[in-house]
């Protein structure tokens, strides 16, 4: 096997965010494109590893390389020492590896990168979509993915609708940002190269192949409900880090670190996630989630340092105070005391909530967007401790429910990191 030279590890910079989705994308078109020709060699693909994404066979030998390029200039100069850096990568290739470039505009020139057997350079091509074009735009890879899975469900003799290649769309959008924001988040912030962060991370076509068989969920079914919810918090997370990721005053490692464990999650992890978002809530409803809501719940990690996210939803810890669990209410003078009363409804007695009583027992403090000093849920609830006919165990539940204490953003930070 031959080492990857130090020059390659060394240029392997982290892409912007937006290229990074855009990488991931042409990654599953590419996938689904193989599955859909019937090919049989391809076993796993791994993102960001050696040129942005490696297919290999079954015996972990590589097929193919790509490298992705989602650059503005559409002169061929400009992408010289990308070319030359994949004609360069040997590790686990053979005679029979091909190496691709993906680039995102049109150029003055799409011919072949000639192999140099002298410098021990191979040929480079231009990948050529299904249009015979040799790009695509970052905003028309939608498009092409939609056109890709179409073409797999023909191919397949499986039905076809709008509506289903939305909804299997979203599954493998869901299954790449569970294995490759990990890589990403390792290769950004635990200072491991991009080879080993997405070495242990495959994402297998029979995976792929199964978000492709998928059927769709009625639209009023719960667990259809939090994978739309999960994916418009997937969605809009992307967008705030592509928007912010230039702010070197930022630090987007606590939103990284949520990204991954909310594309982790399963449906009763989702289920906390979605009622923790905003307990006020009686039911899962289309309804009950949005940009802004998302939105109000990222600010809170963009403010707050030091969020966990290991087998829990993520959340705060400090000694003295216990737990902080980040929402998106946002409590004014026209809706704090309804917002309140909601959430009492959903405690009181055993008819209640049992998803938001367990989210208010395991945590002791509830970060909103708010400028009024912290409170107790019991000291703003009328109805607080008039509760008859349950046992000594669920009243002393509801007790330390009604005990969960309400506490600004601003509050939150002080007492968290003082």
């Amino acid at each position: 096997m031959t080492e990857v030279s130090s020059q390659i590890v060394n240029s392997s910079a982290i892409p912007a965010w937006s290229g990074f989705v855009y990488q991931g994308k042409v990654a599953l078109y590419h996938a689904i494109r193989l599955l859909a020709q019937g090919d049989s060699e391809a076993h796993y693909l791994n993102v960001e590893h050696l040129d942005d994404f490696v297919i290999h066979d079954c015996n972990g030998n590589v097929l193919s390389l790509h490298q992705v390029k989602a650059m503005k200039s559409d002169k061929r100069y400009s992408y010289n020492p990308a070319l030359q850096q994949a004609s360069k990568v040997s590790e686990r290739c053979n005679e029979s590896t091909i190496r691709w470039f993906h680039v995102s505009v049109g150029l003055d020139d799409f011919s072949d990168r000639a192999a140099n057997v002298a410098n021990g350079e191979h040929l480079v091509q231009f990948y050529q979509y299904h249009d015979d074009r040799c790009y695509v735009e970052t905003n028309s890879i939608d498009t092409k993915l939609n056109e890709i899975v179409e073409q797999y469900l023909g191919a397949y003799g499986l039905p076809s609708t709008e509506l289903l290649i939305a909804h299997k769309l979203a599954k493998l959008h869901v299954l790449l940002a569970g294995r490759v924001n990990l890589a990403h988040y390792r290769n950004q912030h635990e200072s491991m190269n991009k080879f080993k962060a997405a070495e242990s991370i495959p994402i297998y076509f029979s995976e792929i192949e199964c978000c492709l068989h998928s059927e769709v969920i009625h639209s009023d079914d719960h667990a259809a409900i939090l994978f739309e919810f999960r994916r418009t918090l997937l969605d809009r997370t992307d967008q705030i880090l592509d928007s912010l990721q230039e702010g070197e005053s930022i630090d987007l490692n606590g939103i990284c670190k949520c990204r991954f464990a909310v594309a982790n999650m399963d449906i009763p992890a989702l289920t906390r996630l979605y009622y923790s978002k905003k307990p006020n809530q009686k039911e899962i409803t289309l309804a009950g989630f949005s940009n802004d809501t998302v939105d109000h719940y990222l600010r809170i990690i963009l403010c707050i340092m030091g969020v966990k996210t290991p087998k829990d939803l993520p959340h705060y810890f400090k000694s003295g105070l216990g737990s902080f669990l980040p929402t998106a209410m946002k409590f004014d003078f026209l809706n704090k005391k309804l917002d309140v009363k909601q959430i009492q409804e959903n405690v009181d007695g055993l008819r209640g909530n049992l998803d938001v009583q367990d989210v208010l027992y395991d945590y002791d403090n509830l970060v909103v967007h708010m400028d009024s000093t912290p409170f107790l849920l019991r000291s703003e609830s009328s109805s607080s401790g008039k509760f008859t006919e349950i046992s000594e165990n669920d009243k002393n539940r509801i007790t330390k429910i009604n005990n969960v204490r309400f506490v600004s953003v601003r509050d939150a930070s002080d007492e968290i990191n003082d």
